[in-house]
């Protein structure tokens, strides 16, 4: 049912997670990531009228996959699905966000840290994980945890940059979310920055 999302996550093994305080600064963001080579976008719930952006970048951008971010609350979910989200991510094991999703058919992809998270999941039919955050679980997870669950796909958030993206997908990681480096690179350089820095992360991802 969600295959060609799971295709695209799979060859694009990198997301542009766009959190900011301001709608303005995640459209520039979200805008400058994919003129930079970002095929996957994740607007979290946190910016401001995130729905609406949604919208507002699958309009502009037909063949670019955007999904929505800390989603929290069935309210959340219908109204990302209303404003024709691609997928819904979760910062944690929500059994009735989960549920419900999958109820709306919906691909939900929920954050997790623990192999216990990972196996009731995996009960309820989940095959698509994040691991968040990915710096305070570590690498070694994903290799353990596909040694179990053998047609699980894991995507790390938190922690993941530029610099080591390239060890995460060599650990095993089937996709990748960059976030706070966006912003970094979108205050010291703004759009031009953020642009530039996507680049290097498609550059690296392509060339394993």
């Amino acid at each position: 049912m969600f295959e060609k999302i799971y295709n695209t996550l799979k060859e694009e093994k990198a997301v542009a997670v766009i959190r900011t305080k301001t709608y303005e600064e995640a459209k520039e963001i979200s805008i400058a990531s994919i003129e930079g080579g970002m095929k996957i976008i994740e607007v979290t719930m946190s910016v401001p009228n995130a729905p609406s952006l949604i919208k507002e970048l699958k309009d502009k951008y037909k063949d670019i996959c955007i999904g929505a971010g800390t989603v929290l609350t069935k309210d959340a979910v219908d109204e990302c699905i209303e404003n024709s989200t691609d997928f819904i991510v979760s910062p944690c094991v929500d059994e009735e966000i989960i549920k419900y999703s999958i109820q709306r058919k919906v691909l939900i992809i929920p954050g997790l840290m623990t192999m216990s998270e990972l196996n009731k999941v995996y009960k309820m039919g989940l095959r698509f994980i994040k691991v968040f955050p990915g710096n305070v679980v570590g690498k070694g997870f994903i290799g353990a945890a596909k040694s179990i669950f053998e047609d699980i796909s894991i995507m790390p958030t938190g922690g993941v940059n530029k610099d080591n993206i390239s060890e995460w997908i060599q650990a095993g990681a089937d996709c990748s979310g960059i976030g706070s480096d966006l912003n970094k690179a979108y205050k010291s350089n703004g759009a031009v920055g953020v642009k530039e820095y996507c680049a290097e992360v498609i550059a690296k991802v392509k060339s394993l």
